[in-house]
């Protein structure tokens, strides 16, 4: 959170200089002060945020991947004609709440599929066709997610 704060603050700024960097600097350990002392944040808490960066790139990574295919696979349904609608009730691991949320709008942003509720630990999906539901028995979003919360959560 602090190098994000730090990062933001550059931003604004639009140049990099020591003395720009040192009131940053300042203001971002005042940020964090401010986050410890009344917002429920830790440093335990921003070392697991940074532990998790690399799980978090690999999941987004993974969703664009999985957008890319999905897209081929609806332009060849589409290009046939056939979409058998169909609804699917999934049930995830995921253990946070912020978790099943990225879970079910990874799917919805996934071309021919949309995530239509998510009630505790069930999440139920419409598919275009039943074959973009066998796709659901294995979601590599969930397991990319999964790590996530094991390198944020311990």
């Amino acid at each position: 959170m602090a190098l994000l704060i730090l990062l933001f603050w550059v931003i604004l700024n639009g140049r990099v200089t020591w003395e720009i960097m040192g009131l940053g600097g300042a203001i971002t350990a005042l940020t964090m002060i401010f986050l410890c002392r009344f917002c429920d944040w830790s440093l335990k808490k921003e070392m697991g945020l940074y532990r998790a960066v690399p799980r978090i790139l690999a999941f987004l990574a993974t969703v664009i991947w999985e957008i890319v295919k999905a897209n081929l696979a609806l332009c060849r349904i589409v290009y046939r004609g056939r979409p058998e609608p169909y609804v699917r009730v999934i049930h995830t691991e995921l253990k946070t709440r912020m978790g099943k949320m990225l879970l079910a709008n990874a799917i919805t942003l996934t071309p021919g599929t949309v995530t239509l509720a998510c009630r505790g630990n069930a999440l139920t999906v419409h598919c275009l066709a039943p074959k973009m539901a066998q796709g659901l028995d294995d979601l590599v979003f969930e397991r990319r997610l999964l790590k996530v919360e094991e390198a944020l959560h311990g």
